[in-house]
């Protein structure tokens, strides 16, 4: 993992909408990059051909993040991810993503839904993971 630090040109926002729902701002991207570059997140050449795929389909972003869960929990593809939530999360203007808010019970049943496809998504993926043999 000493290579180049590549930034795909719409990756943080890919990653805001899969994480927030909504992408960022160009300051928010412009600050994910130092960041990537500071922390010196940089990926293998396999890696980056995953990573590709991940920021083109939210679909596999989210079957290579919940394999990786599962098998890798530390794996720099991972580790991108929680970067930006990092970023996101420390930042103003993305605070209602993270607060807790009012709701009511009924809230139970798209809440229940997620986390069973979220369940779906890690087995699924673990399966292609192991497959694939992405790390």
């Amino acid at each position: 993992m000493t290579g180049a630090i590549h930034i795909a040109p719409r990756e943080a926002q890919a990653l805001s909408q899969y994480l927030v729902g909504r992408t960022c701002s160009d300051e928010m991207a412009l600050r994910y990059s130092d960041t990537l570059t500071k922390l010196n997140a940089s990926l293998s050449p396999g890696q980056e051909k995953t990573w590709s795929k991940m920021i083109s389909s939210s679909i596999y972003m989210k079957l290579v993040d919940g394999g990786l869960a599962l098998s890798a929990p530390q794996s720099p593809l991972r580790k991108r991810i929680f970067i930006m939530l990092t970023l996101l999360e420390c930042s103003p203007d993305y605070t209602e993503s993270f607060l807790p808010q009012q709701r009511s019970m009924w809230y139970l049943i798209p809440l229940g839904f997620r986390a069973a496809m979220s369940a779906v998504y890690g087995v699924a993926g673990l399966v292609m993971v192991k497959t694939l043999k992405v790390v």
